[in-house]
């Protein structure tokens, strides 16, 4: 058993909560990305394409993202775990966050298409102008929500080599014995990033209402 100071425990805990942090930015875009796109291809209600896309959300959901990480790892080939958890994560997540925004864009009445269609807009063009924007304001909690799974489910990719903050623990406590302080540091870790992800959240959901508000106003 060594005695390590608290000073040191968080500066190797803050070292694997920084490349926690860097994963975040890359599986959140490429996440988001993947599910507005296939969001919006699943509310054109093509038949083989939706039955496709509705396969591979109802495989990512019945598929612990456990699984889905050492499935890329093995099969992909990737030299980088890194790599491997990004896309990992990324293809788990946007299963979810296509069915939030299939949601988001089924809870917009046919009307709205109708009215944009008679202006002469095209289908894709109805989608992007009139209905992407209007579903911001009903999606923000629940994007919210995934994101801040997303941010829990980086505790599993210390399997395939990155070293965040569970692995970094994990290394203390091979030398400390103490697994006690360890996993409630790596706990108040986990829950900071979740608070500021929750608070970002809430002000984009401000925001998003605030200019809903100016653009009624001036339509009026």
């Amino acid at each position: 058993m060594i005695e390590i100071s608290f000073a040191s425990m968080l500066r190797i805990l803050s070292a694997g909560a920084l490349e926690t942090l860097k994963l975040l930015p890359f599986c959140i875009a490429f996440s988001l990305i993947g599910g507005v796109v296939l969001g919006i291809i699943q509310s054109s209600r093509v038949p083989i394409v939706n039955q496709i896309i509705a396969l591979y959300v109802l495989i990512m959901r019945g598929i612990p993202p456990l699984i889905i990480l050492f499935l890329v790892f093995f099969t992909a080939n990737l030299d980088s775990g890194v790599v491997s958890a990004i896309l990992a994560l990324s293809l788990y997540h946007v299963a979810y966050v296509t069915e939030i925004v299939r949601g988001g864009i089924s809870s917009i009445s046919r009307g709205q298409f109708e009215a944009g269609r008679s202006l002469g807009l095209r289908n894709t063009q109805v989608m992007h102008r009139v209905i992407i924007p209007q579903i911001w304001r009903g999606i923000l909690p629940a994007l919210a929500g995934q994101y801040i799974i997303l941010v829990k489910d980086t505790a599993l990719v210390s399997v395939v080599g990155v070293r965040e903050i569970l692995w970094s623990g994990r290394q203390i406590m091979q030398l400390t014995y103490d697994p006690f302080p360890i996993y409630l540091l790596i706990g108040v870790f986990f829950y900071v990033i979740c608070f500021l992800l929750e608070r970002l959240s809430v002000f984009a959901e401000r925001r998003a209402r605030a200019f809903a508000s100016i653009s009624g106003g001036r339509n009026r």
